[in-house]
């Protein structure tokens, strides 16, 4: 009962926000994301906390919240398929035609990254984590991923899919800016110890592919699209890995508010 109530409430959420206009949107949204920077004091503290031994000034987490607003109220518009992709500045290039692993992380409007990869011909599985709420997850979340052409695979089991994809030499795009529990290896991430996935690096030893890390940077009234450069051709795994998460810092650097700072990143 709970999974189908929260279901019909996110259902009637997206549709009564089809018709509001965008800045009403992103203002309730804004308003929204500052109530839980509130009403949340735990996670609000570990976002300043995290910000602190970064080396930023704590009291851009309310900052960090208002840009999550703004990224949820994006991803409403592109559900209902009203989001301007013309206002992202900047093309993918690539310096092959291997099959590519996407590298990005929750940053900025990581969803309409990979909506925009792929109606510029860069199609990709995109691997997920499946939503606690099962019916959100296959009637709402998991149609929005392939909404332009994209797949999904679910992260639990996921190597196997991954293998699949690449062999047939299609794309795939991961996040490695979680927690990685067990299956993590040693590195770091703003100077701070942390566990990060191998398996991008796993992956480059055992595929001929192209690794590109790309993020999509909220810039004024528009978007910006980030994409570095990538090269570790006879790496070990924790040498590939932590260049891909310095590759991550520099840009959360550039854009300190737009990553996922209320997430326990160094747990």
């Amino acid at each position: 009962m709970k999974e189908q109530l929260e279901y019909l409430a996110l259902k009637s959420l997206l549709k009564a926000g089809r018709r509001l206009p965008a800045r009403k949107l992103y203002k309730n949204f804004e308003r929204l994301a500052l109530l839980l920077y509130w009403g949340d004091s735990k996670r609000r503290k570990l976002t300043q906390e995290n910000l602190k031994r970064a080396g930023f000034d704590p009291s851009l987490a309310k900052e960090v919240y208002l840009e999550m607003g703004k990224t949820s109220a994006e991803i409403v518009m592109l559900y209902q398929k009203r989001f301007s992709f013309a206002k992202i500045m900047g093309e993918p290039t690539f310096s092959t035609n291997k099959p590519k692993i996407f590298i990005t992380a929750h940053f900025g409007n990581w969803e309409a990254l990979a909506h925009y990869l792929a109606l510029k011909g860069h199609k990709m599985a995109v691997v997920a984590r499946e939503g606690n709420n099962k019916l959100i997850d296959s009637k709402l979340v998991y149609p929005f991923r392939k909404m332009y052409g994209n797949e999904q695979i679910y992260k639990e089991g996921a190597i196997k899919e991954i293998v699949k994809m690449l062999k047939e030499g299609k794309n795939v795009g991961l996040l490695i800016d979680q927690k990685a529990g067990k299956a993590g290896i040693k590195t770091t991430f703003f100077n701070r110890e942390c566990k990060t996935i191998p398996t991008v690096a796993m992956l480059a030893k055992r595929f001929d592919v192209e690794i590109v890390p790309i993020f999509l940077a909220r810039e004024g009234r528009g978007f910006r699209l980030i994409q570095k450069k990538f090269n570790c051709d006879g790496c070990d795994e924790v040498t590939f890995t932590q260049k891909l998460n310095d590759i991550l810092e520099e840009v959360v650097r550039e854009y300190p508010t737009q990553w996922f700072w209320m997430h326990n990143r160094w747990k």
